[in-house]
């Protein structure tokens, strides 16, 4: 029988070129499928992209919020008393004047209390009317005794001048009593000068105690009248009616909310603006306002300093008139005007760009037929476009549509 044996030189060239060639194999292989995914063009139809053109010129960085609209001043009208709410009269929304009744309220006590305090302001203004006069009495009868004391004294005066005149006919016991009564007759007047003054200062002090008790029981005259009017709650400004919190029969206690008012047209612009976008935020922006049937300008007045759910406040003010459609709490869109950059690089926003970050996008050939992967430098952004700082020319076109789908591939091949 014939054996065949295999040469051993066969061997040995096996194991020392056959193993490399098998290896080399797999890196090539391996290096085609590497090229194929991350090299070979991926096939995107032009009809399915969204592309923008690099522009060249004055940029406006705008920053948008949404809101509502709000009244400057809002006033609440509270109750004064506990009262039981008799009639609502108007509903909210509706516009009312100053002083027109909007809910009316009963309590049976504050009306009694009202009737009592009346009768007592009554009843002491009557009594101090009397002690005024008995008053006034007895400094008329304190003046009478004064002047006839000044009277007396005035005779004894004359009496002793002529003694005087006279003294050598006249007794010497004579004309020492009539020095004497005319000085008694002098320290009199004064005396009763002095019991008037007193009395007038007692009687000023009496008027002043009386005119305070009646003017205590005027105070709660007034108060109770005023309480009782409170039950007839009405409008305190020409405005509309925001909201009416009781309804008819409803128990209220005293400083419970009945109605909020707002003055129509004064109304202010409260926007809610993304953290991201609110760094360049200043006082005196111009922002236009649209209420989705018309847009109106204004003003940057105030940016709240803190976040709140990634969110920052501003509030808007504006110099014109508002529209017909603006009210409270209208939802609006503002577009707020942060700064203007001239001579720049800008282009469409894409979806995935950030302000003053680096990204990568795909720019398109001059003929449109490939797009390429490249590292592009953003600067500020407004909500619809974002400048350029490098990375781009003038007049390059760059896919905005979304690109997951062949991110990992540099360049793809752009069809018909």
């Amino acid at each position: 029988m014939d054996i065949s044996i295999t040469q051993p030189g066969h061997k040995q060239w096996f194991r020392k070129y056959g193993i490399k060639w098998i290896s080399g194999g797999l890196v090539f292989a391996t290096l085609i499928v590497i090229y194929n995914v991350k090299f070979s063009p991926y096939k995107v139809p032009l009809s399915s992209l969204s592309v923008a053109e690099v522009k060249f010129g004055n940029f406006s960085v705008d920053v948008r919020g949404n809101g509502v609209l709000l009244p400057q001043d809002i006033n609440w009208v509270s109750a004064s008393v506990d009262a039981r709410v008799e009639a609502v009269i108007y509903k909210a929304g509706t516009r009312v004047k100053k002083g027109q009744l909007l809910v009316k309220m009963s309590n049976p006590t504050v009306e009694q209390q009202y009737q009592e305090n009346k009768l007592e302001y009554d009843a002491l203004q009557a009594e101090t009317d009397a002690r005024n006069a008995e008053l006034k009495n007895k400094i008329l009868n304190q003046e009478a005794v004064l002047l006839d004391a000044k009277s007396r004294l005035s005779g004894s005066e004359m009496k002793l001048k002529a003694q005087k005149k006279y003294i050598a006919a006249v007794p010497v016991l004579d004309y020492e009593t009539t020095r004497i009564a005319t000085e008694l007759n002098r320290h009199q007047v004064e005396f009763e000068e002095k019991r008037l003054a007193t009395l007038k200062q007692s009687v000023d002090a009496d008027t002043k105690a009386n005119l305070m008790r009646l003017r205590k029981s005027a105070s709660l005259v007034v108060l109770s009248e005023e309480q009782m009017q409170s039950l007839n709650v009405t409008s305190p400004i020409d405005g509309v009616l925001q909201d009416v919190a009781v309804q008819a029969g409803q128990r209220i206690i005293t400083g419970s909310n009945i109605a909020r008012l707002a003055k129509e047209k004064d109304l202010y612009a409260e926007l809610k603006v993304p953290e991201l976008q609110s760094r360049d935020l200043a006082v005196g922006q111009p922002v236009m306002i649209n209420t989705g049937r018309s847009t109106f300008q204004g003003r940057v007045s105030r940016v709240d300093p803190a976040v709140v759910n990634g969110t920052v406040k501003v509030d808007v003010t504006f110099e014109g008139p508002l529209p017909q459609e603006a009210r409270p709490d209208l939802s609006v869109d503002g577009l707020i005007a942060v700064a203007k950059i001239s001579q720049t690089l800008f282009v469409e926003r894409p979806p995935y760009a950030q302000n003053n970050l680096p990204s990568t996008l795909y720019r398109l050939d001059e003929k449109e037929q490939s797009a390429t992967k490249m590292k592009v430098d953003f600067g500020q952004g407004s909500v619809d476009f974002i400048q350029i700082t490098s990375g781009l020319r003038a007049g390059d076109k760059i896919i905005l549509s979304d690109s997951s789908a062949w991110q990992d591939a540099d360049q793809i091949a752009i069809t018909p």
